[in-house]
């Protein structure tokens, strides 16, 4: 069968092969440039209890769930680091996943409040000891942490242990707009 001189079988399986070169091409860079490499890191990774790697969204999300860990910010910030080394400039989202208890949940629920009105407001301090007033009153032990980026929030009971990284935001950004209403 022809259509204006050409043969559609030739043309379609050309077609066909040239898309099966380029999908296999595609599939060996991804797999070679960073995933097997991303994998070894987290692998091994002292803190890395399992992890999940999601890339079908427009933004490479990876799933960590952390082992119990003395520091929760150096642990995070080393996973990032580490991270960001293998994708170079692609973009990412971490997600830390822990092992809560009953206790923890409730402990980290009266903290919410602390957190982000620290967030809000600047006051390190208060949030720090309020945190650990609810930690007491809970019967676990708190741990926070504070970078430029983050505010880390460990919390331990017995074997069990919930960590929350809460991004801070510049002060500016929450100033009302000039010459307007937020």
């Amino acid at each position: 069968m022809q259509w204006h001189g050409w043969r559609i079988p030739v043309v379609l399986i050309a077609l066909l092969v040239g898309l099966g070169v380029f999908l296999g091409a595609q599939w060996l860079y991804n797999r070679y440039s960073y995933q097997q490499p991303l994998n070894d890191v987290l692998r091994h990774n002292p803190a890395v209890a399992s992890f999940t790697i999601n890339q079908q969204e427009a933004v490479l999300r990876v799933t960590v769930r952390l082992k119990r860990v003395d520091n929760l910010m150096d642990a995070y910030r080393k996973l990032r680091r580490d991270i960001a080394g293998v994708l170079g400039g692609r973009d990412f989202r971490l997600e830390i996943r822990d092992d809560p208890d009953d206790r923890l949940q409730e402990a980290y629920y009266y903290s919410q409040f602390a957190l982000y009105e620290a967030v809000d407001r600047g006051d390190y301090r208060d949030c720090a000891a309020s945190i650990d007033a609810y930690a007491r009153r809970a019967g676990v032990k708190d741990k926070i942490f504070l970078d430029e980026n983050n505010i880390y929030l460990q919390l331990q009971d017995n074997g069990h242990y919930l960590y929350r990284v809460i991004p801070r935001r510049p002060a500016a950004a929450s100033a009302p707009p000039a010459g307007g209403t937020q």
